[in-house]
């Protein structure tokens, strides 16, 4: 089993600490883990990415979440979230980056450019129907007209039932308005490049949310539905205190990648059981039998002890499943 994920030392080059609040005036990294006892315990492997390897710029400032799969080459590809460095006021403008490397060990092939960029794909995407900040202000570390920041993060790389390569990724379309993206993607020898970017997808309770993140699609064999897990909060402007930020786990299903989504349970989406955890994925699912089993970070609110560290795998029970899987 292996783990990605966001990585930053808790101190500065001076000695001096780095508190949660302030970490994203920091690069982190994507640091790779496996286990060898379905995540009871986990060995280090060191870096997977750094940021400043594409040659656009699109990731010159940082890295964010992503995904990893196997590529059709025996490559292994690596989703992820690229940030620009703009300036000390649009530390967030986000970018969607693919690179691969020969093992899942670390990417060693950086993009060229990423496949896709608001700044320089702004018509394309809000053309869609997508939410952008206005051109001159994207990335905006104080949020979008009012609501929290640019959302085009995230990347999370899936196969459909014909074996070609899709991505997912949070986005917006409005300022507290969440959606997905999906993008067509096409394996090449010199790399991913997108085929077609699709409309916004709009889940069915996103109002009663404000942002849709770290997207995960799952395909359960056992009720031949795909899945599709999100972390969402209802943080109606940037700077809100966490204090007052719901967080959740959000489960839908649908019968193809192409939607309709619907929520998985009868109650609708929120999954129970995981209190102040958030960007989490599934390590296994069973629809039919109701059962999941999950793995993801602390959330700051699960207080100083836990913040920002992986609990051990949890199993949780779907009693009251929607839908075909019911």
């Amino acid at each position: 089993m292996h783990l990605y994920c966001l990585a930053l030392s808790r101190t500065d080059f001076d000695g001096s600490p780095i508190l949660p609040p302030q970490r994203n005036d920091h690069s982190f990294h994507i640091r790779h883990f496996r286990s060898a006892d379905n995540g009871l315990s986990w060995r280090d492997q060191g870096v997977a990415i750094q940021p400043g390897g594409a040659s656009d710029g699109a990731d010159a400032f940082n890295v964010w979440s992503g995904s990893v799969i196997m590529g059709k080459t025996g490559q292994t590809l690596f989703g992820y979230t690229g940030v620009r460095n703009i300036s000390p006021a649009r530390t967030f403008l986000q970018t969607i980056c693919v690179g691969a490397g020969p093992t899942p060990d670390a990417m060693t092939t950086v993009p060229a450019a990423a496949i896709s960029c608001p700044l320089r794909d702004y018509d394309q995407i809000t053309r869609l129907g997508f939410y952008l900040g206005p051109l001159d202000r994207l990335g905006d570390r104080a949020g979008e007209e009012g609501g929290p920041i640019m959302a085009w993060r995230d990347p999370f790389l899936v196969r459909d039932h014909n074996d070609e390569l899709n991505a997912f990724w949070s986005a917006k379309i409005g300022p507290t308005r969440p959606a997905i993206a999906r993008a067509r993607l096409t394996e090449g020898p010199a790399g991913v490049s997108m085929t077609e970017l699709l409309p916004p997808i709009e889940l069915p309770d996103a109002a009663e949310y404000t942002q849709s993140e770290v997207p995960k699609l799952y395909h359960d064999k056992a009720s031949d539905l795909w899945l599709l897990l999100v972390s969402a909060c209802n943080r109606q402007y940037e700077g809100q205190p966490d204090s007052e930020v719901e967080f959740q786990q959000r489960l839908y299903t649908s019968a193809s990648l192409d939607g309709q989504w619907e929520s998985a349970l009868v109650s609708g989406s929120v999954l129970t059981g995981l209190d102040g955890m958030f960007g989490c994925s599934l390590v296994d699912h069973d629809l039919v039998a109701g059962t999941l089993s999950v793995l993801g970070p602390f959330t700051e609110q699960a207080g100083p002890e836990k913040q920002l560290s992986f609990p051990p795998v949890r199993n949780i029970s779907l009693t009251s499943v929607s839908g075909p899987a019911a």
